[in-house]
Order: structure tokens, then sequence, then C-alpha cells
């Protein structure tokens, strides 16, 4: 079952060949924008819950959307999907071949059929590969409704964005929250460490699992900085939590334009931030 959140929409026109749409998916939630290609204002914008579960298939998630949504109908010049989804590694380049990828995606995350191997280039090294699959009915689902499309996956953008902005960093933690779930990546003397997606359910596992990887890769908590963006709020157990593992954390939004005035007017600036520098 999709459940429309929000939706916040500029005057017409918001689709048409002018238009890029942007998509960010995962298990729970998608959201979706709309932004002119000439200029990448920020036109419309929505945002669903997706409560699926196991007998449910993404062809009916589809078409629920389809039904409630004034974006997913209409015609784009490119349509872009971003896949927030976990089965994802960071290969050197030299040690990426046609068959390679697959291997190691199956040596981790285990051996799947159902699955298609996608790959992308860090700009921010020039050195590492994002290897990554999704599943390959959603693939095939999303290229039959949208005529040009492209994937692309949330790590990449997160990283390069991370990378070019601070670059110098000397020991970095970038947390970014969705629901029931938070990306980690560790950067360590201008390098980084790891990424990874974690799941939870209550603040405690999620700060288990900070201060585990923090241990892991010799972060000190008193001198490290913590970039904080995404879902979530500021005055939950959870942030309170992080204050007392992590004495400096800042807070990353970005600059508005077009609709995002006025998602920002009922949600906080680091809300959707990191969804919307897709669109950068």
């Amino acid at each position: 079952m999709a459940r429309k959140k929000a939706g916040f929409y500029n005057e017409d026109p918001i689709s048409g060949s002018a238009f890029q749409l942007i998509i960010e998916l995962d298990e729970q939630e998608m959201r979706c924008m709309s932004k002119t290609v000439d200029n990448g204002t920020i036109v419309a914008f929505e945002y669903f819950s997706l409560d699926k579960d196991q007998t449910e298939d993404w062809n009916d998630i589809f078409y629920e959307i389809k039904t409630i949504s004034k974006l997913f109908n209409k015609n784009y010049k490119l349509v872009t999907c971003f896949f927030c989804t976990p089965e994802s590694i960071l290969v050197p380049e030299k040690f990426l071949t046609a068959t390679s990828a697959e291997d190691y995606l199956n040596l981790i995350y285990g051996e799947s059929s159902r699955m298609e191997v996608k790959y992308e280039k860090l700009l921010a090294t020039r050195s590492f590969i994002n290897t990554y699959r999704i599943k390959k009915s959603l693939a095939e689902l999303l290229t039959r409704q949208f005529i040009i499309f492209q994937t692309s996956h949330v790590y990449t953008s997160l990283l390069n964005d991370v990378m070019i902005r601070r670059k110098n960093e000397e020991q970095l933690v970038k947390l970014q929250f969705y629901h029931g779930h938070f990306i980690m990546a560790i950067f360590k003397d201008a390098k980084i460490q790891m990424i990874q997606t974690f799941s939870f359910k209550i603040a405690e596992d999620a700060v288990y699992y900070i201060i585990r990887a923090a241990q892991q890769f010799g972060i000190n908590t008193e001198f490290a900085i913590v970039e904080l963006s995404g879902m979530i709020d500021l005055n939950t157990e959870l942030y309170l939590q992080l204050k007392k593992v992590y004495e400096n954390i800042e807070i990353n939004s970005m600059d508005a334009n077009g609709i995002m005035f006025e998602v920002n007017k009922e949600y906080p600036p680091h809300y959707f931030a990191p969804f919307f520098k897709l669109a950068l």
C-alpha cells in the first residue's frame, strides 16, 4: 500500500520536455521531485510511505502511486531514480572487471538471480567504483513506466558531496537518516573508511552502531566532526543520545530554491536536504 504523506507544487507547468523527474526509493518510502533542466529550479515535491508486505509486489505499489501522484503519469526529458539500498560495496577501479562486480556482491550479500548489478565511478576520488544491485523486476517496471530512464545510487551522491565539500577533514562521520534506517560514512585523514546502511527500531540500536563503528575505526568522539542530515528530529531521544557520544555535531542543510521554500515551512531544512541534493 502506498500513502502520500506530502505534496508541494508550483503553478503549472511542472512536467514536460523542460523538466527532469528525480526519484529516491527504498523499501519503506519514495520521494519525487520535478526540476527544470535549464536552471535546476525545483518545481514540485512528493513524499510517499510504502507499507509493503510480503504478498505485495512493486506493480501494486506503483499502480497505487500513479493514482495519487501528480508527477508519475507525466512526461519528462529525463527520469533518474536513486536507489537507497544497502547492497552496495566500494571496489577499487583496478580490481573491477565485467564479472568481478557481481562476484563481490554475491560474496557479501549472497547469490540471487533476481538482482541486476550496476556500478558507477566516484568522481570525488576517481579510484573507487560504487558497485550495487537492485531487483530486476523493479528496474523493468521503471523502464516500462518511463521512456528515458537512468539509475544511480544514494551512496555515490553522498560520497561525492561530502568528499568535495570536506576533503580536508581529519575525522568526519556523516550520518544520513531515514525512517527505520540510516547511512553512516566514516572518513579519516580525508579518506573514506566505510559506508554502510543500518536498520534500527529504537534510539539505542542506532547509537550502538554509531559507537561500535567509532571504536572499530579509531574515531576520537571528542575531536571528530559529525555531519547530520535527513529525517531526524532534533528534540528526540536519538539526537539527545548522539550529543552524549559526539561533542561536535553539525546539522547539514542546503540553500532553498523553488518549491523548497514551501517544504521548509513544514519540515526542518535538514530533513529533506539529502534528497534535494540529488538535484544538484
